[in-house]
């Protein structure tokens, strides 16, 4: 899903085209900074997306 260009099954959408680049224009930016961005579905539907970044020195 991080994957340049990465578009999910239309039926599992709500029908809006997209050209699959803002996760990973997101990924990039995290894997950048020394972070990591992981995804998870939620039971209720949706899904939820955790990053996590380096605290850094000053």
């Amino acid at each position: 899903m991080f994957k340049k260009f990465y578009r999910e099954d239309a039926s599992r959408t709500s029908g809006h085209g997209n050209l699959g680049l803002g996760l990973y224009i997101a990924h990039s930016i995290v894997k950048n900074h020394g972070g990591s961005i992981t995804a998870d579905n939620k039971e209720t539907g949706g899904a939820l997306f955790k990053i996590v970044l380096p605290v850094g020195k000053e």
